[in-house]
């Protein structure tokens, strides 16, 4: 369900006595200190509002908010006595946030979220100019949950509450005119409590003492579930179904027609031909092929199915992968409900006793780094014919337990050095052919081996087989393969004035390897009369010292150019 609001309140800043609660819902649910300005609705508070005037706010410029001195001195509110105020934890604190409840005007129409004490804030600040106390009218409609609580859903809600209180002050003064503090009150309680029972709001609001023209005013609003955007699909992703789709298909049809469908009843064309090629092997670039439809068509049909939670995307399942455990594998011992899950999902058939749960929790706790699927079969005596090893790795994953650790191949040596060295690319010495044409790979592949893309999706762009793709690379030469994501990169582009000196630079600096290179990979070229160097590592701090490194070794060769050349 959606989370429960807790208090809703009406924030201003009041000309003379800077930011104020006017009311909230429930009248106590906000902790404003001894000193504080506060309008619940009460008859005797109205009239000091008529005394005071019109709610005004700030000037306009933001240099003038930061010098005023009413300001500075309400953020460090203290009580009569001179000591700091006793804020009851049951109540928001209105004193710690009200700076971010009534921000500076680069923040305003912008919705904020603050954490204070038990509860979390979510707002949306307003700024109106026109002919008030200070040129400007400055409130906030503030909504308060449990710190705890996944308020995503509210976002839209109170921007929209904001907006929706903006026009009506623009349109009929309903929040800088006193008379309005009835209609506010009365729409405040009714969104606490209809939002918290129902999930959606709708009132008129009866203006007549207000505005002619919103002498009756509708507000209606609703709470929809809050999906994050879907992620973005590669050609090489399997997809996982988490629903069957056959029961969702029929759910789907009955939800349309009220009545019991048939098995006639279609989705949308797309989606069933996608949907016949997921079966947790194929990749997205092998669906569409099967189904004989373009690819994008089917990423963006997955992409559907992934927003609303009916697969999950996982990578090429092989023997040859590498994975290593995560610190969520303590997760399978504590919870009695995965561990069920994972035991009948891995197990052939589910058959009971093939693999004890203890079994299951230490197996996972033996998957690490630099060991393959196939090395950690052998190490730990796996039965295969009992023992599913693409599902227990695939549950690893979905559940976090588990991450893959892609292999990067790098092309470390520029085409022109491997050029001159045939032999290393497929020259086969030994059967005495010495005309025997080189293997050369497709411009298209070279420019992926710059360590930003995984075997896998080189694999699945030249549709080969990862063991059949990795011998060409290492016929080729020239190949390096880091086991780690290397998320982190640059490019430093160094000009020579000539080429030739460019080249003698490339073949100077390429004889020093980098000494961690499963943590970061250089690559040097030569582009016209420019050394083009580029650095991935997985970790900034790896990706500054290869740079310092290089530097040192390129001021040198630097020096000595100039020197001999």
């Amino acid at each position: 369900g959606f989370p429960e609001i807790r208090a809703i309140f009406l924030a201003q800043f009041h000309p003379d006595q800077g930011p104020i609660v006017r009311m909230s819902v429930p009248e106590d649910a906000v902790d404003v200190g001894e000193n504080a300005y506060t309008d619940t609705g009460a008859t005797n508070r109205s009239s000091e509002l008529r005394d005071t005037g019109a709610m005004g706010g700030i000037v306009s410029s933001s240099n003038n908010f930061a010098h005023e001195p009413e300001v500075v001195e309400l953020i460090k509110r203290t009580t009569a006595r001179g000591g700091p105020s006793l804020v009851d934890s049951s109540k928001i604190d209105f004193n710690s946030i009200q700076t971010l409840i009534i921000p500076k005007l680069t923040l305003f129409e912008r919705l904020i979220t603050v954490n204070t004490g038990r509860f979390k804030v979510m707002c949306y600040p307003v700024a109106i100019e026109g002919n008030y106390a200070r040129n400007m009218f400055i409130f906030n409609m503030c909504f308060a949950f449990d710190i705890s609580a996944d308020t995503k859903c509210y976002g839209p809600v109170v921007k929209r509450v904001g907006s929706l209180l903006k026009e009506l002050e623009v349109t009929g003064r309903l929040l800088s005119d006193v008379a309005g503090t009835r209609a506010l009150l009365t729409m405040m309680r009714q969104l606490v409590n209809k939002l918290n029972d129902h999930g959606e709001y709708q009132i008129e609001l009866d203006l007549k003492g207000l505005s002619q023209p919103m002498a009756s005013t509708g507000i209606s609003i609703k709470l929809f579930p809050y999906y994050e955007n879907p992620a973005t699909i590669e050609a090489f992703h399997v997809p996982v179904k988490l629903v069957d789709f056959d029961v969702a298909r029929r759910k789907s049809a009955q939800t349309v027609y009220q009545q019991h469908a048939s098995n006639d009843i279609m989705w949308d064309l797309v989606l069933d031909k996608v949907a016949e090629g997921i079966d947790n092997v194929n990749h997205v670039r092998r669906i569409a092929r099967q189904a004989q439809i373009p690819e994008p068509t089917v990423v963006l049909a997955l992409q559907h199915l992934d927003y609303y939670g009916c697969i999950a995307l996982v990578d090429i399942f092989q023997f040859s992968n590498v994975y290593e455990a995560q610190a969520r594998v303590k997760d399978v011992m504590r919870n009695g409900w995965l561990q069920r899950e994972c035991h009948a999902y891995v197990t052939r058939d589910g058959q009971a006793g093939t693999v004890s749960l203890e079994r299951l929790i230490q197996l996972y706790a033996t998957v690490r780094q630099r060991r393959t699927v196939a090395e950690w079969i052998v190490d730990n005596c796996i039965d295969v014919e009992r023992f599913d090893v693409r599902r227990f790795i695939v549950f690893g994953v979905l559940h976090g337990m588990l991450r893959r650790v892609h292999c990067f191949p790098v092309l470390c040596a520029s085409v022109e050095s491997a050029d001159k060295e045939p032999s290393r690319r497929g020259s086969n010495s030994g059967s005495g052919s010495g005309d025997e044409e080189p293997l050369k790979l497709e411009p298209r592949v070279v420019a992926m081996l710059d360590g930003t893309h995984h075997l896998d999706e080189i694999c699945v762009a030249e549709n080969k087989d990862a063991a059949v793709m990795r011998g060409l690379l290492d016929s080729y030469g020239g190949i390096e393969y880091g086991m780690s994501e290397f998320p982190h990169s640059t490019v430093v582009t160094v000009p020579f004035g000539e080429p030739r000196l460019a080249r003698i630079a490339s073949e100077s600096l390429q004889v020093d390897r980098e000494l961690s290179g499963d943590k970061v990979v250089r690559t040097i070229s030569v582009e016209d009369a420019n050394l083009v160097v580029s650095f991935t590592a997985n970790s900034l701090r790896v990706l500054r010292v290869s740079i310092n490194g290089f530097m040192d070794s390129l001021i040198l060769v630097t020096r000595t150019l100039e020197a001999f050349a």
